[in-house]
């Protein structure tokens, strides 16, 4: 936060010392972002939970899928998650995939299925 010498005069009458108060504002500045990346992780990780129980749900009630063939799908999925966040397989890769399989990308996220988030 950089500060003209008329500020800085300003800042005296409102705050005994203008290097304190430039503190103060980053330090409220650093713990608005921390806050945030704490309220967006949660939320991810809500998202993540509601996902896997929707698709876990789904693999149950559509597909058939009992108590030793789900886990073993769930853990997949999640090995695969896993694998897109460590760069062992990528996006392009996997659509490539399908697409030679016959299942087009658009098929299974278009506008209609991706998540409605809430305006606050």
């Amino acid at each position: 936060m950089n500060l003209t010498k008329r500020q800085e005069i300003q800042l005296n009458k409102v705050f005994d010392d203008p290097k304190k108060l430039r503190k103060w504002v980053d330090n409220v500045y650093n713990d608005m972002i921390n806050a945030c990346e704490l309220k967006t992780k949660k939320m991810i990780n809500e998202y993540l939970d509601i996902y896997s129980i929707a698709v876990a749900y789904t693999l149950r009630y559509v597909c058939g899928f009992g108590k030793k063939r789900l886990p073993e799908v769930m853990s997949r999925i999640w090995n695969n998650v896993d694998s897109f966040k460590e760069g062992y397989i990528s996006f392009e890769d996997c659509i490539k995939d399908l697409k030679d399989n016959g299942i087009e990308f658009e098929t299974i996220v278009n506008e209609e299925n991706k998540v409605k988030w809430k305006e606050q």
